[in-house]
């Protein structure tokens, strides 16, 4: 049997904390992850709402940016969606679907 984690783990300068969704169904784990990349994207969410985007990519040469999204609408793929300030290791938001087999 399989479960879906879908994790979101994020920190700035005065605050961190790592939240896990388990989901029985892919479907509904990619429909988090997809939830919680539009609340990061909102300003008054997070930081990472307050950069400026160009086509789903930061115009900040400060943010380092890397983004795995799921190829189709049948495959089951972990995917991820990383944001980090290069200045600033300490500020980050990492959002990522994780695939476990549970015995």
């Amino acid at each position: 049997m399989k479960v879906y984690l879908v994790k979101l783990d994020w920190s700035t300068e005065d605050s961190n904390d790592v939240e896990i969704t388990v989901c029985g169904t892919y479907e509904k784990a990619y429909e988090k992850f997809k939830e919680l990349i539009a609340d990061e994207m909102n300003p008054q969410n997070s930081w990472a709402g307050e950069i400026e985007w160009d086509n789903d990519v930061p115009k900040d040469d400060k943010i380092e940016f890397d983004f795995l999204d799921r190829r189709n609408d049948t495959d089951e793929t972990e995917c991820y969606w990383m944001i980090t300030d290069t200045w600033n290791y300490g500020v980050h938001t990492f959002i990522s679907i994780e695939i476990k087999e549970v015995l």
